[in-house]
């Protein structure tokens, strides 16, 4: 043997010491279960295993809204600021161009001589027949607009002429409910599917690994199997989840604005509108999250997308639509400060509107209303079966009575 020879207390100072307990087995699990926790949050990866997978990226927070930081009209009373008052009164036009010149009598008229005429033949009276007030019956559409994360206070505190006139020509209840877990995708399952989550079996913001899919019957499957045509527009891709195969014709949805949403809303409705068709405006929620519930930039993106719903209710009018068309607007949930998703009253309450063909004009309604009525009250417009496993209820006291 070469070398220094090292005695015992050398080994003694450079030996490592280990900790023998009967939970180390245990913390070594909970550090690596840790440890990958952080890193699927930290890397912003999606690991739900479910029958579709997304691809757009979501919008970013400087992104979420075209106009955030415009100032908004005072809303208190829904009014622009008046017209500046000039103090100068109108004053009625003169009586005479020419004031100086001297009126010049009138030439007498000429007399006519009586010639005796024959009487006329009578002629018959054109009775004007009124046209038969649109039915119930006559419902050959319904659309479903919803807008993300619309508090009825919101929309009732910013500047919302087309939301209004809706109001006016049809029914609105501002006690609206949705689920208790109130997010937007179980939000939506259940306004659509017209059941609780724990039967459609979206409990959660996005699927869990493993998950089998979502439970139905949906409104589309339902209208899909009467032979009626289907359609969904939605500017969060979560949204394909509620999508079960082969039961919506027309789609578009990806992590998109509410602008992109109505251009393939509109180009839907001019190629032929489906029977259903739902329309999902996304950034008034994008908005809350960034400024906050009732912020005066939110009230401006209720503003927004008020004039795009304008513009799809003209595309409904323009392309002959209106009479037969029943037209919902509502949202799958509220909020407070920054966020949403208890069971207090800001975040369930939402507003729903009806208008239509048979819808009782200008009546507001206390009665109670949950989200998954919506489905149950299209399918019930479009004279179709409730199904039994159904938790939504027709809201029949919006239209006429009918004799």
């Amino acid at each position: 043997m070469t070398g220094p020879m090292r005695t015992s207390s050398d080994f003694q100072k450079t030996k490592t010491i280990h900790f023998k307990t009967p939970y180390s087995p245990f913390i070594k699990l909970l550090a690596i279960i840790f440890a990958l926790i952080i890193l699927v949050l930290g890397s912003g990866a999606t690991v739900f295993a479910a029958p579709w997978t997304g691809t757009a990226p979501a919008p970013k927070p400087d992104q979420l809204y075209p106009f955030a930081n415009q100032p908004l009209f005072p809303h208190t009373d829904k009014n622009r600021p008046p017209e500046e008052d000039t103090g100068v009164a109108l004053v009625s036009p003169p009586h005479s161009l020419f004031p100086d010149t001297p009126a010049q009598p009138a030439a007498p008229a000429p007399v006519a001589q009586t010639v005796a005429q024959p009487e006329p033949a009578p002629v018959a009276e054109e009775v004007q027949v009124p046209a038969a007030p649109a039915t119930q019956s006559d419902i050959e559409h319904v659309v479903i607009i919803s807008v993300d994360g619309m508090r009825p206070d919101a929309m009732e505190s910013a500047i919302t002429p087309n939301l209004d006139a809706l109001r006016e020509r049809g029914v609105y209840n501002p006690h609206g409910q949705t689920v208790k877990n109130s997010i937007t995708l179980i939000s939506h399952a259940s306004m659509l599917t017209g059941m609780v989550p724990e039967k459609h079996g979206i409990l959660w913001g996005l699927p869990y690994i493993g998950w089998p899919g979502m439970n139905g019957p949906t409104l589309f499957t339902e209208a899909h199997a009467a032979g009626l045509t289907t359609g969904m527009v939605f500017g969060k891709e979560k949204l394909n989840y509620i999508n079960i195969e082969n039961s919506v014709d027309d789609l578009y949805g990806i992590n998109t604005h509410d602008l992109e949403v109505k251009e393939h809303a509109v180009e839907f409705i001019n190629q032929g509108m489906p029977n259903v068709l739902f329309i999902h405006f996304p950034d008034n929620d994008r908005v809350g999250h960034a400024f906050g519930w009732m912020s005066q930039n939110q009230l401006y993106a209720i503003g927004y997308v008020d004039g795009l719903i304008g513009e799809v209710l003209a595309a409904i009018e323009a392309n002959g639509y209106t009479d037969s068309t029943l037209v919902i607007v509502t949202a799958d949930h509220g909020g407070h400060g920054k966020g949403h998703g208890d069971d207090s009253p800001l975040d369930r309450t939402i507003p729903w509107i009806a208008a239509g063909p048979g819808v009782r004009q200008g009546t507001i309604l206390n009665s109670e209303l949950n989200t998954y009525d919506t489905a149950a009250t299209a399918l019930y417009a479009l004279g179709l079966p409730i199904p039994e496993r159904w938790d939504g209820i027709p809201q029949t006291a919006i239209f006429e009575e009918t004799q």
